[in-house]
């Protein structure tokens, strides 16, 4: 999903009457000195932790404005830089909203959620959020949000902002909208302080194109994992894999870390976990979403393994609950197997299956090349990011080892063209094998025997790229069926 710069997320809430903090966008000096203290913030798409990285001032004079507005819009990615008044904050609150891919007995909708504890350093908001889940097509009143929201003289005007926030997702098909802090000011008014947006590009419309952004878009200033990515939405385009580097310089000291965060959920959590902390840099954005295949989680896996400075692989998610986590389980297992990278990981599974999934992890963590740590649905992200030194810690130095092979034969048994995938037959092995058990995984009986031949298709489904047959063949059976699944080249 890509990220909406601020002043554009702002340019979205204005037009559905949110208030906000007084501010305007520069490309250079303004005609007019402003009343100081102002605040400049760069206006770079996708990047975090702003504060750390210099990338958000306080300006409190003429010559500090000229000398901090051209540093800033020098900075690599930077589309402007907004300027907003100082105002008297008497508190900080969290307000957003998202979308919620829905389960296996709830349809997809939006979640509003809310928190008394906003601003930077919110590892604890996690357990304290005020949720409330609404369908697309009836989305709750000013009136109705309020009745959830704690009582305080600001509830009414947070009602009314959190109101304006749902219309403005609706209206312009936002996946995350969020606004942090919103603050309640010593005159009694609420304001947005700062803000952010997730969108899908194909849900974009015509006449859209310059809110988003995406009238003139170019892959020129994309990394080439970034394109990498790309290309595995376009060779998939079932669920969406998004993934955007950070840009920011690495705090001395910092662990990276590498993430798969799955749902506007997921990746909200942890968020609120790691801002502003000095000891955590996140080497990357990552959004998995909308029911893609274990094929594509692999495939996305091995881009987000392949950043070599990465100390840590960090995946979890509140929004892949709807998927089987036990598909996702078997993906996680492929790529930590056949890719290059090796590095410590830490998963928590939440969903469907998660305890199988969290299983299959217990059995094959002494087979993998790195320490790895699971965790039940029920642990936040931010007792997670907590445990990350330690964790580090206690993994020491991981020695580089060969991956797996990844070809069985030069020419595959058979190939399937949605999702993408070849299958490897060794029918000397498989002729060996007596119980079968890639037949009685396959969820969609998409195989089927095969005497002298092995697993072929022939069954009464279709595949749904699962990878099921290949992680109990090698568990449980003699390991002739691989699957490869190729990676995208791009310079």
């Amino acid at each position: 999903m890509p990220a909406l710069a601020e002043y554009r997320t702002r340019a979205l809430l204005e037009r559905e009457g949110v208030p906000l903090v007084p501010g305007s966008v520069l490309r250079g000096l303004p005609e007019t000195t402003p009343a100081f203290p102002v605040f400049l913030k760069a206006q770079i798409p996708g990047a975090t932790s702003r504060k750390k990285a210099g990338l958000v001032r306080r300006i409190d004079s003429a010559p500090d404005l000229a000398a901090n507005l051209d540093e800033l819009l020098s900075r690599e990615g930077c589309e402007c830089v907004l300027m907003t008044s100082g105002v008297d904050i008497e508190r900080e609150l969290y307000c957003a909203v998202v979308f919620d891919g829905g389960s296996s007995s709830d349809m997809p909708g939006g979640r509003v959620l809310f928190s008394e504890s906003g601003g930077s350093g919110i590892e604890s908001r996690a357990g304290s959020l005020v949720e409330m889940r609404f369908p697309l097509s009836k989305p709750p009143s000013k009136e109705e949000i309020l009745k959830v929201l704690p009582s305080g003289g600001w509830s009414d005007g947070v009602a009314g902002i959190l109101a304006g926030m749902v219309g403005t997702f609706l209206k312009y098909r936002l996946l995350v909208l969020e606004a942090n802090p919103v603050a309640i000011l010593r005159d009694g008014r609420a304001l947005v302080v700062d803000c952010r947006a997730e969108f899908e590009s194909r849900a974009v419309r015509k006449g859209e194109e310059e809110l988003f952004g995406t009238g003139g878009a170019s892959s020129s200033d994309s990394t080439q994992i970034e394109r990498a990515v790309e290309a595995i939405n376009r060779d998939d385009p079932a669920g969406t894999a998004f993934f955007r580097q950070n840009r920011a310089a690495r705090p001395a000291g910092a662990a990276a870390v590498a993430t798969n965060l799955c749902g506007g959920g997921g990746k909200m959590l942890w968020e609120m976990a790691t801002g502003g902390r000095e000891d955590i840099f996140p080497l990357n954005e990552s959004d998995t979403s909308g029911g893609l295949s274990a094929f594509k989680s692999y495939r996305f896996l091995r881009a987000v393994l392949s950043q070599e400075e990465a100390d840590l692989l960090f995946f979890t998610g509140s929004g892949m609950a709807f998927q089987s986590q036990l598909h996702i389980a078997a993906a996680i297992w492929k790529a930590l197997r056949e890719s290059p990278r090796v590095v410590p990981f830490m998963v928590r599974f939440g969903g469907t299956d998660e305890d199988k999934a969290r299983a299959l992890f217990e059995r094959v963590s002494p087979t993998l090349r790195a320490p790895v740590r699971t965790y039940p649905s029920e642990v936040f992200p931010n007792a997670m990011v907590d445990d990350i030194a330690g964790f580090l810690a206690s993994a020491g130095k991981v020695e580089a080892t060969r991956p797996e092979d990844s070809h069985r034969s030069s020419e595959p048994a058979f190939e399937i063209e949605v999702p993408p995938g070849r299958f490897h037959i060794d029918g000397a092995l498989c002729a060996e094998c007596h119980d079968r058990p890639c037949l009685a995984s396959c969820p969609t009986k998409f195989l089927a025997w095969e005497e002298g031949s092995g697993p072929r298709p022939g069954g009464t489904g279709r595949c749904i790229g699962c990878l099921m047959c290949e992680a109990v063949c090698r568990l449980d059976g003699r390991a002739g069926l691989f699957i490869e699944l190729g990676i995208p080249e791009v310079e």
